[in-house]
């Protein structure tokens, strides 16, 4: 048997998207081989190709570091979806691709005739992936569900804020973009569900990815403890496990969870303790948690003071514990086991040079990495789209972009 060289060779994606969650999706789509085509607005495009950080060449031209995270291995075509005209090119390429990933603001599609239900009458194979901040499947639909969102936002109200931050502090964000990122998986997930169901019927469905639903699996550990017990897990201190949590040692931060009774006994032996083991104080993990501050803590301090990172992290593992260095961005484009694995991709953009940028974390025995190719300039495929896909000539092309339709 012969492997296909890319997951999703021969999938054609339409991303009608903005910012992070849509375009992640997409990109990760297009890391594994398939062909992605952005749809954009005509002269303004996705709004993150103004975000900063900006590259520039020595000509002037310049090109925004945050449209690059998200956006290689993509076309980009213009269409102006207000237009009956423009409507009418992309039902044309939607009745010849196999996935639409949008999130648009909740309603705006569905007001301009362009929703589910319109494109599977077009395209009945159609896989159409929606993310939102509060999900838009009709029989999933709550108070919130027209609602927009932000990363923020849902982190707040997913419960997450409260559990980050000092015991006396303000609710902190998780670092910026987490509900985007999670829920962009999440869709990306369904959709090869998706893809898999119609080998399987022939038909095609609306996949719904809410950024509320994903954020909640991020506080999993709070929601089953409120459950079973009651008990509000809240910032600054930890109820259930102990040691937890970021250590400072000679010459940075190591991160380390003690979560059971076998891995207690052999922390105590690493840090040549052995007979907290049996203290009263120490047995049970919760009870570790209750007694941590006003027991625990300076004993643990005491002796991560005493040692480096990479002392800590030797003698630890040594013993069966694992432990990491707390590491900057810096230190991950230095990191063996980052390069060992393929988690920095570099892209070769026209303006901006070659920059490297977090890669995806799929990894198939049978299928090769994709080269990438750098993000799209706006409308950079409108010729090669409309004439290879839909059969359009130059004059035709000529005429569209004449008319503000592309």
């Amino acid at each position: 048997m012969t492997s296909m060289r890319y997951p999703l060779e021969g999938i054609r994606v339409l991303a009608v998207e903005q910012f992070i969650a849509g375009p992640l999706c997409s990109m990760w789509l297009g890391d594994l081989g398939a062909e992605v085509i952005k749809v954009e607005t005509p002269g303004v495009g996705d709004p993150r190709r103004s975000f900063p950080p900006m590259l520039r060449n020595n000509k002037g031209d310049e090109i925004s570091g945050g449209f690059m995270a998200y956006n290689r291995n993509k076309k980009s075509v213009t269409l102006n979806l207000k237009s009956p005209e423009g409507q009418r090119l992309y039902k044309e390429l939607v009745a010849k691709s196999d996935v639409v990933v949008e999130n648009l603001k909740p309603g705006t599609i569905d007001r301009l005739g362009l929703g589910y239900e319109v494109l599977k009458a077009v395209n009945p194979r159609l896989i159409y992936a929606a993310l939102s901040g509060f999900g838009r499947m009709e029989n999933l639909r709550g108070p919130y569900s027209d609602r927009p969102a932000f990363d923020a936002v849902v982190q707040a109200m997913g419960g997450v804020m409260h559990r980050i931050g000092e015991e006396d502090g303000p609710p902190m964000l998780a670092v910026a973009g987490t509900a985007d990122r999670l829920s962009a998986m999440v869709a990306g997930y369904t959709i090869f569900v998706a893809l898999f169901m119609r080998e399987r019927t022939g038909e095609g469905q609306f996949v719904d990815a809410a950024m509320y639903d994903s954020t909640m699996l991020l506080n999993e550990a709070a929601i089953s403890t409120y459950a079973m017990t009651g008990t509000v897990l809240t910032r600054g201190k930890d109820e259930l496990y102990a040691p937890v949590g970021g250590f400072k040692v000679k010459d940075g931060w190591i991160g380390l969870i003690i979560p059971g009774e076998d891995m207690w006994a052999r922390f105590c032996k690493a840090i040549g303790r052995p007979e907290l083991t049996e203290h009263a104080l120490c047995k049970g993990s919760q009870n570790r948690a209750r007694n941590y501050k006003t027991f625990l803590k300076p004993i643990v301090q005491e002796w991560m003071e005493r040692h480096t990172r990479d002392d800590v992290v030797r003698i630890l593992m040594e013993h069966g514990v694992p432990a990491g260095v707390v590491q900057t961005s810096a230190d991950l484009f230095t990191c063996p086991q980052v390069a060992a694995r393929h988690m920095l991709v570099e892209v070769d953009d026209p303006v901006g040079g070659k920059v490297k940028l977090a890669n995806n974390p799929f990894r198939l025995s049978g299928a090769a990495e994709r080269t990438p190719s750098p993000p799209p300039r706006l409308g950079e495929h409108n010729t090669e789209i409309l004439g290879e896909v839909l059969g359009y000539s130059s004059s035709d092309i000529v005429a569209l972009k004449q008319s503000g339709v592309i």
